[in-house]
């Protein structure tokens, strides 16, 4: 993973003029043509931002953009752009496509995105680009697509090493070369975290190596990425027991072990003076397991505690000497012995014999697919005219399996497991999983940009998506299901079908040479995932990270967006400045949610409707000779547009059905509404440079409160500071504070059953994450054959 870089001896970078408006690339648009604010990071510049990752090196610059940290790790922080989503959590609404190269690498089996296996020092270019149906499936809000480095675009030997609060360790080598027409590069990453809360070390490594070759009319590049990593995801914890001491997690073990192997084949080719082709073809292999300790409602049985069953409150309607709710083994079916959870006199089961469940998934993916595109650059009645058309198609096949242990949960709430596997016959009840899923995605598409006249250009364009998803039981679990209506049986054999065709158009004037205005409006879709169509009905809910359920489909999301902007540069003084500003707007229709059940540790997936996301982008760059300044400011309104009741069975105001009301003008949760970024960097003397920046967000409902009736999330200022100095042509060594006035904040809370386990005696039901306190990092930097010197840049 690169480190953090600082020091610059040249400020700015020259302008990215043209820009590739396909997940593909290589067709080449002025910037200036593209009817929407389009942000390009450079390699540079991420590595400017100080950042540990590429969610933060984002949030930390860029309009828009906020992470929210569900699972308490550093490497698996969700990512938010105008409020859409991208996120590692199996159950998060994703709403933004990411692609590496051209291959879209949100994951098959629920569209979520793992940001740890984008090599990041490998990274050479980042394009974050709003709503575009060119981007294919879950571009709802947007997409991120990164190019990577190549022995062409980088020569040398680069190394790096830190060291940081926390244990943090971490180091990345590249090598590039060319030798004539052909070049090869190299890179090797990794990053290893004590982290800071318990239970939360990480481990990160990472491998990216291509081999290209280059003529006057063609380039051709095999590439390979190879990732593996282990996260301690310890996620929210009671405000009480943080009140106690900000390291306290809330029940564990909480582990996700993660693995992918990826070879890509891309090429462009000019086929004649007009005529350009691009085209990729690649193969993937994923793999995850996962474990979740838990609380849950196993307890004794209230007429046979020497066995076990679910509490029948959580069943409208059913007795609590159902045979149903019996707790039985998964080998055998039998009744599982009560292993020793027994309540002290006053009913309450104390630590070490609390019941608790780990939930334990395991998922293998392969998918392969390639696109195809032309690109054709000839006049159109004596006017430039740039036109794409290409076909995409993807494919995956998931092999999933969930199933559930009991453990007991002793004080320090880490589960200790007693190897018994199991399930119960009620539906809705536990029910172990083993199936198989697969994908079909299709996706032709065509956009055209004309120049009206010299200042005058338009865009039109559209892509059909077409979504197969077939789902088929196993049947390793059927003998369990063969007398009920078992929600895990032959029942979760699906074949579900998806179309759309999504329209865009747009426009860009040149006001001035210097001054660009736009406006656009286009359509994009999401089909629902494998895991949200297998988790649909309520009566049925499902533990997201074990167990699937045969349940009622899902109608796709379909999101429509507006925006308007200006864009320009001017000189000021002796320097630069460049500036956007923009608003946009954007309707989700028949958008998908997960929502909590009854059920502890339970949540099913549902349409609620209507959404909008919509707001206000702002940002300014300038760089002089020996410093560089960014700001920026957005607002993002996000709000339900339809009335819905919605289950929130631990938030305080939820009636006694475990309910919420929600009203159309409501907010969305988890997205704070304010955003307030700057940053800059001064050059003290030719080899010396520090810098600083700062993040401002405002205030956030807590996730379960879409029904805005309690208290927000506080919002939060965070400051960073670092400096670097160049010893040689060579060495550079930096170093820096993230966090520097040790700000204690949170960025992601919800709510949890504070009467789970009894024993803790909590009354408060907020559950929080809490941000990293002040960390300090130190580094060196070596370069050799390459440009030594970095180049501190402006962020955008």
């Amino acid at each position: 993973m690169s480190g953090p870089a600082a020091a610059q001896d040249t400020i700015a970078l020259p302008e990215i003029d043209v820009i590739g408006t396909t997940p593909l690339g290589g067709d080449g648009l002025d910037r200036d043509k593209v009817p929407a604010n389009v942000y390009s990071v450079s390699s540079d510049q991420l590595r400017a931002a100080n950042a540990t990752t590429v969610q933060e090196g984002l949030s930390q610059t860029t309009p828009g953009v906020s992470i929210s940290d569900v699972t308490g790790n550093p490497f698996n922080k969700e990512l938010f752009f105008r409020g859409f989503q991208a996120s590692q959590t199996n159950g998060a609404p994703q709403g933004l496509a990411v692609y590496q190269n051209g291959v879209r690498v949100n994951e098959s089996f629920g569209d979520t995105v793992n940001f740890e296996f984008i090599p990041t020092v490998a990274i050479d270019q980042l394009d974050v680009w709003t709503n575009n149906p060119v981007f294919g499936l879950n571009a709802l809000g947007g997409a991120l697509s990164f190019q990577t480095k190549n022995g062409f675009t980088f020569q040398g030997v680069e190394l790096e090493a830190q060291i940081g609060s926390f244990g943090r360790r971490e180091g990345s080598a590249q090598w590039g070369q060319q030798f004539g027409n052909w070049a090869g590069y190299i890179a090797i990453d990794g990053a290893r975290d004590d982290g800071w809360r318990d239970f939360s070390a990480s481990n990160v490594k990472r491998v990216f190596g291509d081999v290209g070759y280059k003529t006057d009319r063609a380039e051709i590049h095999l590439n390979f990425t190879y990732a593996d990593s282990k996260l301690g995801v310890v996620g929210p914890t009671p405000f009480e027991l943080l009140e106690e001491r900000r390291r306290n997690v809330y029940t564990g073990d909480q582990i996700n072990e993660n693995e992918m192997g990826m070879l890509n084949l891309q090429g462009k080719f000019e086929i004649t003076d007009a005529w350009s082709l691009q085209a990729n073809a690649y193969y993937r292999r994923y793999k995850s397991k996962r474990v979740d300790g838990n609380d849950t409602d196993v307890r004794p049985c209230e007429d046979d505690a020497t066995l076990l069953c679910l509490e029948a409150d959580d069943f409208p309607g059913v007795d609590d000497d159902d045979p149903r709710l019996i707790v039985r083994d998964v080998r055998t079916g039998l009744p599982l012995a009560n292993p020793g959870f027994v309540p002290d006199a006053d009913g309450e089961f104390p630590a070490g014999l609390t019941p608790g469940s780990i939930e334990r998934s395991r998922v293998r993916t392969d998918s392969a697919g390639g696109t195809l595109q032309a690109t054709n650059e000839s006049e159109l009645f004596g006017r430039k005219n740039h036109f794409v058309i290409g076909a995409a198609y993807d494919f995956g096949k998931t092999d999933f399996s969930g199933f559930s242990e009991l453990c007991f949960i002793p004080e320090n709430l880490q589960c200790i497991g007693t190897g018994q596997f199991y399930y119960t016959e009620i539906p809705g009840g536990i029910t172990p999983v083993d199936l198989t899923a697969k994908n079909h995605y299709l996706g032709l598409y065509a956009t055209d940009t004309y120049d009206i006249t010299d200042r005058l250009s338009a865009t039109i364009g559209a892509r059909f998506n077409y979504a197969k998803i077939i789902t088929k039981d196993k049947g390793k679990y059927a003998p369990l299901n063969e007398d009920r209506d078992g929600p895990a049986g032959p029942n979760l054999d699906g074949n579900h079908d998806f179309t759309r065709f999504n329209p865009m158009g747009g426009l860009t004037y040149k006001i001035t040479p210097d001054i660009t205005g736009y406006a656009s409006y286009s359509e994009s879709n999401r089909a629902p995932t494998p895991l949200e169509l297998g988790c649909s009905n309520p009566d049925i809910p499902c533990p997201l990270e074990a167990t699937l359920v045969s349940d009622p489909p899902l109608k796709q999301v379909v999101t429509r967006t507006g925006e308007v902007g200006l864009r320009g540069k001017t000189n000021i003084a002796d320097g630069l400045l460049r500036w956007s500003f923009g608003l946009y707007q954007a309707n989700n229709k028949n958008d998908i949610l997960s929502i909590p059940s009854n059920i502890a540790g339970r949540a099913y997936f549902d349409n609620v409707g209507k959404t909008r996301r919509q707001g206000v982008e702002v940002a300014a760059q300038y760089s002089a000779e020996k410093w560089a300044l960014y700001v920026n400011y957005s607002y993002v309104n996000a709000t339900f547009r339809k009335n819905v009741t919605l289950g929130s069975p631990n938030n305080p105001q939820a009636n006694e059905d475990g309910e919420i009301d929600v009203r159309k003008g409501d907010r969305l949760t988890g997205i704070p509404a304010h955003q307030f970024k700057i940053g800059g960097a001064y050059r003290v003397t030719p080899e010396w440079t520090v810098g600083a920046d700062a993040q401002v967000y405002g205030s956030q409902y807590f996730v379960g409160d879409e029904s805005n009736q309690n208290g927000k999330l506080d919002g939060y200022a965070v400051v960073n500071v670092n400096t670097s100095y160049q010893v040689t042509q060579q060495i550079r060594v930096f170093g820096g504070i993230r966090n520097l006035f040790d700000k204690k904040y949170e960025t992601y809370g919800t709510f949890f059953d504070e009467d789970d386990i009894g024993f803790l005696e909590l009354e408060d039901q907020r559950s929080l994450t809490p941000a990293r306190p002040i960390s300090f990092y130190a580094g060196l930097n070596y370069k050799f054959g390459a440009e030594a010197a970095p180049v501190l840049v402006t962020k955008y």
